[in-house]
């Protein structure tokens, strides 16, 4: 801990936000509501964090707009469905309460400042088998932007992959993409009008090939951003934060280094910790995750290797939960980590470890990989990688970690894509395929037999795939008795290794319901407050729903700001 009595502060402020993704812009935009003179500290060239690059779905239960798609909910319920989903010993009742009251009001603030959200009617909670289940209408959607009102801002902003856009460079809104990776009626023509608008837009093409029509994530990060802007507030990027000052007891500044000098800045009332986890930190990760573990397969911002995590233990703060991640399937093209949300739903497609046998039901939350692979108490090495399969007919139909199906884009235009450095390899049957990706090829076989007695059953008698609403969702409607469920049995085959990867780590800082990071004992640290990923997740282990991750960091940066103002220095 670094003392403020020994050092003059070269600037000041009543608060100092790390990071720069939603949940700091809306801290900072809260906090300047009400009368806050605020800093953002972004370590990277880039604002947004993970947050810019995610779907931007916010989980908002019985939000005030549910009802306009037609689904009720209630108080009661959701606390049903989130404390049968969260294991007891990680997340208090009275955490969760804190969650159903605060994120609606956190959602009408958004929407207050200029971030437009909407409840999705067709995308159910991840457990459908919970009390308290809804079949959609809590994962809420951000309005596009039109990137031209960022100016130059724009090209500061993070940008989504390659793999969450139509044809690599097209952005759709998560109603939009929901349909399109669905397969379902209509989607040719929500494809069609995104390239055609993202063609017409002529100047923009000049300067490049970003898509300057913003959705999910980057629609959510740019609205924060403008509003940001509106209220004068300064986000500085190239600015690592490196220790937290303290005096007697209380953090009042921090220390950020860069092009070889030290600054000191103030915070007034205090810090507030939005600066994502330790996904990017090789050391941390094979501290803390199962193992085997690589930085290389996670999704998150290069910048999140869990600086604020250890500032925090080094004044006596308390880290829980530092084993789990927002878990999810990856691919590798080169060394490049392509998430499969989508994919991994579709019928024609198999998982299976080194001896081909199936060990999951592949349709499950993206979530749920991490204990499927790595076992339920993480101890499991035999399934890095697993490997994904699927022949012609899946190829042709689908895409597939942001290639386009081949029926719109035949192998042969992306040549790169296949081969030991590329996202898939290929082969003329299952055998050779197996011998390619170093799996049992008599495993592989008898399993494909298996999964083409499920797909003219429809019912898969081991992991139940298809079997509920979520599972489905993702599937494919033209597609019976089971839109999940498909033979393999057209050649080429096409496979991939697929490892436990992650859109982010969860554990970090333990807080309380105001946000407040608490010490070894228990007890609020004086002036010092953290939300997301730099924090232990108040979802637990668990991935209720879609939008949980920024729901939550949300949720609690709202509250940590406005805890944050009733937080005066002695």
């Amino acid at each position: 801990m670094t003392s403020a009595a020994a050092h003059e502060f070269d600037e000041c402020f009543d608060a100092v936000i790390v990071g720069s993704g939603a949940a700091a812009l809306a801290a900072a935009c809260r906090l300047s509501d009400l009368g806050a003179n605020v800093i953002l500290l972004e370590k990277t060239s880039h604002i947004g964090g993970n947050s810019a690059t995610s779907g931007g779905a916010i989980w908002v239960p019985n939000n005030a707009l549910i009802g306009s798609v037609g689904i009720a909910d209630n108080d009661k319920d959701a606390f049903a469905y989130l404390r049968h989903v969260i294991p007891e010993e990680q997340v208090s009742d009275d955490m969760i309460h804190t969650y159903i009251h605060s994120a609606p009001e956190m959602i009408e603030y958004l929407r207050g400042i200029g971030v437009p959200y909407s409840p999705v009617a067709h995308y159910p909670d991840y457990y459908p088998t919970a009390p308290g289940w809804r079949p959609g209408g809590r994962t809420m959607d951000c309005a596009p932007l039109d990137g031209r009102t960022l100016g130059e801002d724009l090209y500061r902003l993070r940008e989504m992959p390659p793999a969450s856009k139509a044809f690599g460079r097209i952005n759709l809104s998560i109603t939009e993409a929901s349909k399109v990776q669905a397969v379902a009626q209509g989607w040719q023509m929500i494809a069609g009008k995104a390239l055609v608008q993202y063609a017409l837009d002529i100047a923009g093409r000049v300067k490049g090939k970003r898509d300057r029509r913003l959705c999910m994530g980057e629609a959510l990060v740019g609205r924060l951003l403008l509003a940001a802007q509106g209220r004068g507030i300064e986000i500085r990027t190239n600015a690592p934060v490196k220790t937290l000052i303290s005096e007697a007891g209380r953090i009042c500044g921090v220390t950020v280094e860069g092009e070889g000098s030290v600054q000191k800045i103030a915070a007034e009332h205090g810090v507030l910790l939005a600066s994502g986890g330790f996904e990017a930190d090789q050391e941390l990760r094979s501290q803390s995750l199962a193992k085997p573990t690589r930085a290389q397969w996670s999704a998150g911002s290069p910048g999140n290797t869990g600086d604020m995590v250890r500032a925090g233990r080094s004044i006596g703060a308390e880290t829980d939960l530092m084993q789990e991640a927002w878990w999810a399937p990856v691919v590798m093209w080169g060394d490049r980590p392509v998430v499969l949300f989508f994919e991994k739903s579709k019928p024609g497609m198999m998982i299976v470890d080194r001896h081909g046998r199936r060990f999951m039901n592949e349709a499950i939350t993206y979530n749920s990989y991490g204990k499927s692979i790595y076992g339920e108490d993480y101890s499991r090495e035999d399934r890095v990688p697993a490997y994904i399969v699927f022949d012609r007919t899946y190829r042709q139909k689908y895409m597939f970690g942001g290639l386009l199906q081949s029926s719109m884009s035949p192998d042969w235009l992306t040549p790169s894509a296949f081969g030991e450095n590329g996202l898939l390899q290929k082969a003329s049957s299952l055998r050779e395929l197996a011998e390619k990706l170093g799996i049992n090829g008599s495993g592989l076989q008898e399993t494909a037999g298996k999964m083409a007695k499920y797909a003219r059953t429809g019912v898969d008698t081991e992991f139940g795939r298809g079997s509920d609403e979520h599972d489905r969702m993702y599937g494919d409607e033209r597609v019976s008795p089971n839109p999940c469920l498909g033979p393999l049995e057209k050649a080429p085959f096409y496979g991939a290794r697929l490892y436990p990867g992650d859109i982010g780590t969860k554990g970090g800082l333990k807080i309380d319901n105001d946000s407040r990071v608490l010490d070894t004992g228990g007890i609020p640290i004086s002036g010092l407050f953290a939300a997301g990923n730099c924090t232990a997740s108040i979802m637990g282990e668990k991935y209720p729903g879609a939008g949980c991750t920024l729901g939550s960091a949300l949720t609690m940066a709202f509250r940590g700001a406005n805890a944050l103002m009733q937080s005066k220095s002695h």
